[in-house]
């Protein structure tokens, strides 16, 4: 819109003058009316005042009807001012909260690049570090069995040797779903369901003596559930995670304690609850939201990349599982893992999957 001259401004202003000027010299509207009754009345004195009276309380009424209507009109504009002004105050608003969801979704969309480029990285060095891995865990495995066969008469080694194989062939099958985690692709592997409580076990046999060693307690609470639809050794994997970082966090910590819950199963197709759970210092809330990405660390000054919990809830994406964290009662971390339970077996009871645990 081009800018007004200064004619074009000076003539309204020159205008509304003249308007001002007009209404005051309509006050003198009522001297015909004041002689037409000079005229009638009788001339007295006592006649005369009354009619001046009069002339002079009319005279001003123009000027109090268009003061009357510019006061209205004022008024009006005042209320669409306020009106404009609250729809604006509207718009900027909905601008600003526009503009804190650009913000958001450009962080967010920056995080997600650097979380991707990292699994990139994290994921070439992975595959050709477990091809290498792969070769001489191959060698060892070939070479316990060797040994079982030739040492079957000793029973103490054979034991020692068995568990070792165990051991090894649990290496190997870790390694290659680790693999498939980091490359965010589910294994075309055929596996029967597992039951929780035997991975519970193998997890909490192989870190038992740690935490004697650090002397944590660990309180086992097993419950009764129906196998899972997750190979046994990626739930066992999952629970090393999480206890292996409860060990971790209670390091030096008097009363130390981990309870293992396996919750009980009373509703056909429910998820399979299991919480692990330690009195330690908890999870610091400015990492709670980025707590399952890689190289996020729970506690300042840990010696490790970060990747535990990560790979614990990639593990349980590709098999439709998860894990939350959530702060325990009384102080510490909980961490809740949710698994798929299995489709109907031979080996589980019927009323878990037509009505509910009768138990």
């Amino acid at each position: 819109m081009p800018p007004k001259s200064s004619s074009e401004t000076a003539r309204p202003a020159g205008a509304n003058a003249w308007r001002r000027h007009l209404v005051w010299l309509s006050g003198i509207w009522v001297l015909p009316l004041y002689w037409i009754l000079r005229g009638l009345l009788p001339a007295s004195a006592l006649a005369t005042g009354p009619v001046l009276v009069v002339a002079c309380s009319l005279a001003p009424l123009p000027a109090l009807l268009v003061s009357r209507r510019q006061r209205n009109h004022a008024l009006w504009e005042a209320r669409n001012a306020r009106e404009e002004a609250e729809q604006l105050k509207l718009q900027l608003e909905n601008v600003r909260y526009r503009t804190a969801r650009l913000r958001e979704e450009l962080s967010s969309a920056d995080r997600q690049a650097r979380l991707a480029h990292q699994l990139t990285l994290l994921g070439q060095f992975t595959a050709g570090f477990m091809h290498e891995f792969n070769n001489p865990l191959a060698i060892v495995t070939s070479r316990i069995e060797v040994l079982l066969e030739e040492r079957r008469e000793d029973a103490a080694l054979g034991g020692d040797l068995q568990q070792m194989l165990k051991e090894m062939r649990y290496m190997g099958n870790i390694a290659r779903t680790l693999l498939q985690a980091l490359r965010r692709e589910r294994g075309s592997e055929v596996f029967e369901p597992s039951a929780p409580s035997e991975a519970l076990e193998e997890a909490l046999g192989a870190l038992r003596s740690l935490a004697m060693e650090q002397g944590v307690r660990l309180v086992r609470e097993i419950a009764d559930v129906p196998r899972v639809n997750l190979p046994g050794h990626v739930v066992s994997e999952v629970v090393r995670g999480l206890l292996s970082n409860s060990l971790d966090a209670l390091k030096g910590r008097e009363g130390a304690t981990v309870w293992i819950r396996l919750e009980p199963y009373r509703t056909a197709g429910a998820k399979v609850i299991l919480r692990i759970e330690d009195n330690g210092p908890g999870v610091p809330e400015n990492i709670r939201e980025r707590l399952f990405e890689p190289f996020i660390s729970q506690s300042p000054g840990r010696e490790r990349l970060g990747l535990g919990l990560f790979l614990c809830a990639s593990l349980l994406n590709m098999y439709d599982g998860r894990v939350w964290y959530e702060a325990r009662s009384g102080g510490g971390a909980s961490f809740v893992v949710e698994i798929p339970p299995a489709r109907f077996t031979r080996g589980q009871p019927y009323h878990w999957f037509v009505g509910g645990n009768l138990s």
